[in-house]
């Protein structure tokens, strides 16, 4: 069983170590120590995205990319099972949150599972609050 929703924007902090602000995201990286990250399938993309960006921007190597996507794959985070309904009503949530439809896919995870979401995204953050979901304290 999960104990909270993981966001990509978070997780890319713990290895790119030139971001602002990463005291947060690697507290919540610590935690993963006694407890379980749930994300949606599209964290698994944005995250590989992320990584990619870095690399091809020469802010980590090749080796480095490797060796976080093994660190990551070896963390006790779960894919959430989604259909396919659940993803076609995301514009709908992004629009009534101003968000975009990859963090409503964040916003809804965490309405559906009934967990805290680990995110350092303001407007994410804001739209939790206005949809009753927590933000993980770290």
């Amino acid at each position: 069983m999960s104990d909270f929703v993981l966001d990509a924007s978070l997780t890319l902090q713990w290895f790119l170590e030139d971001e602002a602000g990463r005291e947060y995201s690697l507290a919540v990286l610590a935690s993963l120590s006694e407890k379980r990250a749930l994300v949606p399938l599209l964290w698994f993309y944005e995250v590989g995205n992320g990584l990619l960006m870095a690399h091809r921007r020469k802010r980590i190597s090749s080796d480095q990319m490797g060796g976080f996507l093994a660190r990551l794959a070896a963390l006790p985070i779960d894919a959430a099972r989604e259909t396919a309904t659940e993803i076609l009503e995301l514009p709908s949530l992004a629009r009534s949150h101003n968000l975009t439809n990859y963090d409503a896919a964040y916003l809804a995870l965490a309405i559906r599972s009934r967990l805290p979401l680990a995110t350092t995204d303001s407007l994410l953050r804001k739209a939790s609050a206005v949809a009753g979901v927590a933000i993980v304290t770290a």
